[in-house]
């Protein structure tokens, strides 16, 4: 008897199934029914796929099936990762070798639906008018025969009479021996039927709730839309507003003023290094006066410290950079709450007044040279990088901690 594992010899009638044609629900229900669980959590894990919201070790089996397919409709290359693990698992479809006209493949679908399916195909076998036909359920028979009933001894010849200590059952006997097996063959059928409507309705309940969270997530990033809507509006009041400021004489002197500040502080930043070199060398020279000497040397000619020349002022405060907001920072702040965006814009504001701040933690992207990243939150990242005009720095991406690979690889390619 074919199990699922066994296999068919592959003949030119089949080809790859378009899998990507079928409805998100059909083609969902088929890869519940057709793989097991460990075979859809390793094909998530191939594909990359995740869900808004969810640790991917927390899906259940129809999430999985949900996303894988939603991947095949959305890329149907990626079907041929679920027809590896189909021919690892069944080698071949049942059938390959004949053709199916569509009333004869509904049939064999809906035959094979319940949990009469080997009874259904005996049937059909046994009821063919062809002894060869015929015949070829012999083999499967035997095979049952061995699986229900055990080993057994050998039938009597034809014509041999029975052993004298045994006795004919009496057809009262054998009328109440028969309406047990019907007893028990009813309860059997009534089991697996109840058995297949509790699947059906855990099925049926799984679609409904794994529904139920794609419309709640649908849901928020609509209001997380919205909320961003609302964050470029308000973006664009406060520049509109910044820039009617500096066109009037105030905003000149104050800019002037903020101009002098920064000079200051770096005029100042300039003289407390200018100092900490000069205690520098005035410890160096305490250190060699209060080295002992040899008696034969001659004194040496005292030298004054060496001064090296302050920095330029402006030169000092050139640390500061402007922030330049990408198109890509401000679709990367849907999806996340306003705590969030506030400190995703505090984080690049430092970034701007001092990109070696310690709080910013910026480390370099692994793989992708000039990109660098920034903590916002506990699982949270700020992706920039230095602009191509001088004093710029380009506020990339809002994203988890977990998808930085995931970054990378697409920077790569548009890259």
């Amino acid at each position: 008897m074919a199990g699922r594992r066994g296999g068919h010899e592959r003949r030119p009638l089949l080809g790859a199934p378009p899998l990507h044609e079928l409805t998100r629900d059909q083609l969902s229900v088929f890869l519940y029914v057709a793989l097991l669980p460990d075979e859809t959590r390793e094909l998530v894990k191939r594909l990359g796929l995740s869900m808004p919201g969810f640790r991917r070790e927390a899906l259940g089996d129809v999430e999985r099936c949900d996303l894988i397919a939603d991947e095949i409709r959305a890329a149907p290359r990626t079907a041929g990762e679920v027809q590896e693990v189909l021919r690892g698992a069944f080698q071949e479809p049942p059938l390959a070798a004949h053709p199916l006209d569509p009333g004869a493949a509904a049939e064999l679908v809906r035959a094979c639906s319940g949990d009469s399916a080997l009874a259904l195909a005996l049937w059909r076998v046994l009821s063919d008018l062809e002894p060869a036909v015929r015949d070829a359920a012999r083999e499967t028979l035997d095979w049952l025969a061995r699986e229900y009933y055990g080993p057994r001894g050998e039938a009597p010849a034809e014509g041999a009479a029975p052993p004298a200590e045994e006795k004919a059952p009496e057809p009262s006997q054998r009328l109440r021996a028969l309406e047990r097996q019907l007893d028990e063959a009813r309860s059997r059928a009534e089991e697996a039927r109840l058995k297949g409507e509790a699947q059906r309705e855990k099925l049926q309940l799984q679609l409904r709730e794994a529904r139920a969270r794609e419309a709640q997530a649908a849901e928020e990033a609509a209001r997380a839309r919205e909320s961003a809507e609302a964050a470029r509006r308000e973006l664009a009041r406060a520049e509109s507003a910044l820039a009617a400021a500096q066109a009037t004489d105030a905003a000149q002197e104050a800019s002037r003023a903020r101009a002098e500040a920064r000079e200051l502080a770096g005029k100042v930043h300039a003289l407390e290094s200018r100092l900490e070199r000069a205690r520098e060398r005035e410890r160096e020279m305490e250190a060699e006066l209060a080295a002992p000497r040899p008696p034969t040397a001659a004194p040496a000619a005292a030298r004054p410290p060496t001064v090296e020349p302050e920095p330029d002022g402006e030169e000092a405060v050139a640390t500061w950079l402007r922030p330049v907001y990408t198109r890509e920072f401000y679709d990367s702040l849907e999806g996340w709450d306003r705590r969030i965006q506030r400190a995703a814009f505090k984080q690049a504001h430092l970034l701007a007044m001092d990109h070696r701040h310690p709080s910013l933690r910026a480390l370099p992207l692994e793989g992708l040279p000039g990109y660098y990243r920034v903590r916002v939150a506990t699982d949270v990242r700020l992706i920039y990088r230095r602009g191509e005009r001088q004093n710029t720095v380009e506020i990339l991406s809002l994203i988890d901690r977990e998808d930085l690979d995931r970054y990378i690889k697409q920077a790569k390619t548009r890259g």
